[in-house]
C-alpha cells in the first residue's frame, strides 16, 4: 500500500464556523468590526490581510446561516492518508458515500434498503467513513439516525 494525499472539499457544521470566528477574536484580541476598520484604513500587514479575508468569509457565512438557515461555506483540506487509512476506502464504502451524498434518506435502515445492502454492514461502513471525516450522523425524531455526507468532493492524489 502507498501513502495518498486526499484533497477534500467539505461543508463544516455551524459549530465549527462559530468556533473559528471565536478563535480569530481571541488570537487577534478584537472584534471583526474593529478589525474591518483597520483593513479599510489600510493599517493591516500582509498576514493580517489574509486573516481578514478568511474571517470575513466566516462572518458572512454565519450571518447568512442566521438569516436563511443555509450555511454557504466550504473548506478545502489536504489530508495525508496512511496505507491503513487508504485501505479503508473500499469500493463498497466509496459507493455508500456517493449514495449518502446523492440519495435523500431518513434513516440508516432506509439507506440500506435503497442500496440493497445489509443494515449491519451499512452501519459499520458508515462508522468507518465517519472516522475518516467523510460522514456524520444527525438524530431525527426519537429513534432515527440520519447519515449525512460531510464532504462535497474528494480527490485522490497518488504520490
Amino acid at each position: 500500500m502507498i501513502d495518498m494525499l486526499i484533497r477534500v472539499i467539505r461543508r463544516p457544521a455551524i459549530e465549527e464556523v462559530k468556533n473559528k470566528i471565536k478563535k480569530y477574536e481571541k488570537e487577534l484580541s478584537t472584534t471583526f468590526d474593529e478589525f474591518e476598520e483597520l483593513f479599510v484604513s489600510g493599517k493591516l500587514n500582509r498576514r493580517d490581510i489574509d486573516a481578514y479575508f478568511e474571517w470575513a468569509s466566516l462572518i458572512h457565512a454565519y450571518r447568512g446561516y442566521v438569516e436563511s438557515g443555509e450555511l454557504d461555506y466550504v473548506i478545502e483540506e489536504l489530508r495525508d492518508f496512511s496505507p491503513e487509512e487508504t485501505a479503508l476506502l473500499t469500493p463498497k464504502r466509496i459507493e455508500l458515500l456517493y449514495s449518502v451524498a446523492s440519495v435523500q434518506t431518513e434513516s440508516i435502515n432506509r439507506l440500506a434498503q435503497k442500496t440493497k445492502r445489509n443494515v449491519k454492514n451499512v452501519y459499520q461502513d458508515l462508522k468507518v467513513l465517519q472516522t475518516l471525516g467523510f460522514v456524520g450522523f444527525r438524530k431525527q425524531g426519537k429513534r432515527n439516525i440520519v447519515p449525512e455526507a460531510l464532504v462535497e468532493e474528494i480527490t485522490l492524489l497518488v504520490r
